[in-house]
């Protein structure tokens, strides 16, 4: 399995969906040539993502998604390319504001923070254009509508 699931807290995840993750990480990962890696996927509530956003962006807030590319040496050793952090909270809560399936939106989420694992960014907007492409496509192959 290409995506291990950590949550420290219950998490209703259906096998449908569990299972849809993975795959969405592993066609990540094979069209990156790293078909034998893994991605660590972790649930968190919303006091840890602060903790974490604060800790490594400097930014004190909440948000829905963060990656944590492994260093190299890890990543040769474990074969680990990093982690992901979805704060659960915030994602349901923007997923209603913004009138999106929940599942649909956690699969977003998940291969937004897989492909800033790979480098991807959207810091200015050839490269966030190019970013969003990359999610359309991924989506589209699990009929998942343009989330942009």
């Amino acid at each position: 399995m290409s995506l291990n699931i950590i949550a420290e807290f219950p998490l209703a995840l259906s096998g449908a969906l569990t299972e849809q993750l993975c795959l969405l990480a592993e066609e990540i990962l094979r069209d990156h040539q790293k078909n034998d890696f893994l991605v660590n996927l972790k649930f968190v509530d919303s006091e840890e993502m602060i903790t974490l956003n604060k800790s490594f962006r400097h930014k004190e807030k909440d948000t829905n998604v963060l990656s944590f590319p492994a260093d190299p040496e890890v990543i040769q050793m474990s074969k680990e390319l990093g982690d992901i952090a979805i704060c659960l909270p915030f994602m349901r809560s923007e997923a209603k504001t913004l009138n999106r399936n929940l599942d649909d939106h956690m699969m977003h989420l998940v291969a937004h923070g897989v492909l800033h694992l790979f480098g991807h960014d959207h810091i200015d907007e050839k490269d966030a254009n190019l970013m969003e492409s990359h999610e359309i496509n991924y989506l589209k192959n699990f009929n998942i509508a343009n989330p942009y």
